[in-house]
């Protein structure tokens, strides 16, 4: 019976996104994080992409002339792509590379689409919602494992591309300071709550992963919230304080681990083999400068640079990326995300001046928040495509965009009001 309903809500989401692909952006969200397919014992069904292809179709014949796709302000974006489809096209193995550049520009793909239906606060909202309530539900899920074990477990992910403790901890890290300043932004008490609740349960998760970077990412991310915080130095204090009393209530496993980060350099095989990974990716990117050697080829190089069973990826998103697509690849994603984080700030700034009651200003603290706590975790684990980073650029994007166009707006409306006062006044005269 389950099967046969959840079977049955995946396959009405195909057609509802061509009908209504605003409701099909979210649709996929959920869907991308939330994994209900495999619920149905369907763990390889192509549900996302299906649900992509719809929402793409439905915006080209229902929204792309209301809607035009904003190509000169995601051009960096298109000029990472073009980059990551050419390395894939001279790729060691293209074989090899071809379905990872598939999954990368539906990536790239759903990051547009966003950029162009986000137009509004009201729709920035419904898509943050969708995006906390999905990540929200795996943390939920979370929980409930940990609390039955009784906290003695090793959380993993749902599956897919965030199986792995690490990945699932990113993305958690990175979604927990949205899910927060969501709550704040939300003028509905139980939503406002339900948010704030969701944030702790994803921060909970993240150590119960017993992910160390994705502890070192939890420990800024909760710094950027005290600094965001009116009162900082008493915000730090508090951070400092809940922190203490969360470890003196933690299972020794967890506070074990954490207490390893110390050590790892020295004892740890775990991280000695990630430095091999990383000196090896630092090889290879010297040898292939240009156009890396193709995503999902470094396994088959990993043995001309170092004599070992053990063949790793970068684990490193950075150099991760410089390994699959060359240095210009890297600059370019690091240019997108100071150029998200410049982008932010200057639509914040924008909207403290002209409309401080805006949402959009609580939802660019998060995002910016996110994007740090993403620089520290990501140096552990490859996943320079995660799609959540992904859509943290196009909300970047759309804010920029929004606020712009109004600032355009303002000059001219004023100047309307003034005609039509002095239009008025000659009447009277």
């Amino acid at each position: 019976m389950r099967q046969i309903l959840i079977f049955s809500a995946i396959f009405l989401a195909v057609p509802l996104a061509l009908f209504a692909p605003f409701t099909g952006l979210i649709s996929y969200v959920t869907i991308a994080y939330v994994r209900p397919h495999e619920w149905a014992y369907m763990p390889n069904a192509p549900i996302s992409m299906a649900v992509a292809v719809a929402t793409l179709l439905g915006y080209a014949v229902f929204e792309l002339t209301r809607r035009a796709p904003q190509l000169i302000s995601n051009s960096l974006m298109l000029l990472l792509w073009a980059q990551v489809s050419l390395a894939t096209f001279f790729a060691y193995s293209p074989q090899l590379a071809q379905g990872k550049w598939i999954e990368f520009s539906k990536t790239i793909l759903i990051a547009l689409l966003m950029t162009a239906m986000v137009d509004s606060e009201k729709r920035a909202r419904w898509l943050l919602l969708g995006t906390v309530a999905a990540i929200g539900f795996l943390a939920f899920r979370s929980n409930v494992g940990i609390l039955l074990a009784g906290g003695q477990t090793r959380i993993f992910g749902p599956g897919g591309a965030f199986e792995d403790n690490n990945d699932y901890a990113l993305l958690l890290n990175v979604a927990a300071p949205i899910a927060f300043y969501v709550g704040r932004a939300e003028t509905n008490n139980w939503l406002r709550k339900i948010c704030y609740a969701l944030s702790v349960m994803m921060m909970i998760t993240v150590l119960f992963s017993l992910s160390r970077g994705g502890f070192l990412g939890l420990c800024v991310i909760l710094l950027g919230l005290a600094l965001k915080s009116k009162y900082k130095v008493t915000g730090i204090l508090v951070v400092v304080l809940a922190g203490s009393f969360t470890f003196a209530l933690l299972p020794s496993r967890v506070v074990e681990r954490v207490g390893t980060i110390r050590t790892a350099t020295e004892a740890d095989q775990s991280a000695q083999m990630r430095f091999d990974a990383w000196r090896v990716s630092l090889q290879i990117i010297a040898d292939y400068p240009a156009l890396g050697v193709g995503p999902r080829n470094m396994l088959e190089l990993y043995g001309r640079y170092q004599q070992t069973e053990n063949v790793r990826v970068s684990h490193n998103s950075f150099l991760q990326i410089a390994v699959d697509a060359g240095l210009p690849a890297l600059l370019m994603f690091l240019g997108l995300i100071a150029l998200s984080l410049w982008r932010l700030r200057l639509a914040r700034q924008f909207l403290k001046t002209r409309s401080p009651d805006s949402q959009l200003i609580f939802y660019s603290h998060g995002l910016e928040i996110a994007l740090m706590g993403y620089l520290v975790s990501a140096n552990f684990l490859s996943r320079h495509d995660l799609e959540l980073l992904y859509e943290i650029f196009a909300l970047a994007t759309s804010f920029y965009v929004l606020t712009r166009v109004e600032s355009y707006a303002a000059p001219v409306t004023s100047a309307i009001s003034a005609s039509r006062s002095a239009s008025a006044s000659t009447g009277q005269a």
